[in-house]
């Protein structure tokens, strides 16, 4: 029976606490000590119009404390969210202090938030002409690529227009040389035809030590399909 009553009253302030845990919660809220104080403050987890207003009033005639509310505010509740939200908060507590200023000790506080007004204006802009910048960036590497694989498919082009040439050159019998029999065309033919498919090879040996592999796969795939053609023609002369 001693200990009954201390026991009973151990229950009841566990109880009691459990339900002020409950209502904090159900309130949303968090609690803040005041530094250089033994007063706690109870910041909205969320962001309200009249709860903000209403915790700014209450605290309008304490400077100390109203200006750890409105850090604490501005902190969990307005940094990191979009220009135009931050503004529309920043300008609300701005307008609720500002019906206090004829306390100079507050005079502060309403620089203080007119100045993160400015500072998280430029912020942004920071961040969205440094995302421009780099989108442009982006826009001009894509472009510079494209125009280096036009450039070098071209030169491509030029280079095996310039091998047909010589082949055709090769394949062509001059002019005053006696004409030929058939049996004769016909291995003139296939020596020029091995002369192409020889050539062909020794420029895909040079292609396959290009450093670049794009440029690399698209100048190999070229002549191997060129030697290709040259083979298919070989193999009507044999």
């Amino acid at each position: 029976m001693m200990f009954s009553a201390p026991l009973m009253m151990i229950a009841a302030g566990v109880v009691f606490l459990l339900a002020a845990v409950k209502v904090l919660l159900q309130q949303r809220r968090i609690i803040e000590v005041v530094p250089y104080s033994n007063q706690n403050i109870n910041i909205p987890a969320k962001w309200n119009d009249g709860d903000v207003t209403r915790l700014l009033q209450r605290y309008q005639d304490q400077p100390a404390v109203l200006s750890h509310a409105v850090s604490s505010i501005k902190a969990r509740l307005i940094m990191g969210q979009d220009l135009k939200t931050a503004q529309q908060r920043l300008k609300l507590l701005g307008g609720v202090i500002e019906v206090f200023k004829a306390n100079k000790e507050l005079q502060a506080i309403l620089q203080d938030i007119h100045l993160a007004e400015t500072e998280f204006e430029i912020r942004q802009i920071e961040t969205q002409t440094r995302l421009e910048d780099a989108q442009a960036r982006q826009k001009s590497e894509s472009r510079l690529r494209q125009l280096r694989t036009q450039r070098d498919e071209l030169q491509l082009q030029h280079e095996i227009a310039g091998l047909g040439d010589q082949i055709e050159k090769i394949k062509t019998p001059a002019k005053a040389e006696p004409k030929l029999s058939p049996e004769q065309q016909r291995a003139n033919d296939k020596t020029a035809c091995e002369a192409r498919i020889q050539a062909l090879k020794e420029e895909k040996q040079k292609a396959l030590k290009i450093e670049d592999a794009a440029e690399r796969v698209m100048r190999v795939n070229a002549l191997d399909d060129a030697i290709q053609r040259e083979y298919e023609r070989w193999s009507k002369l044999v």
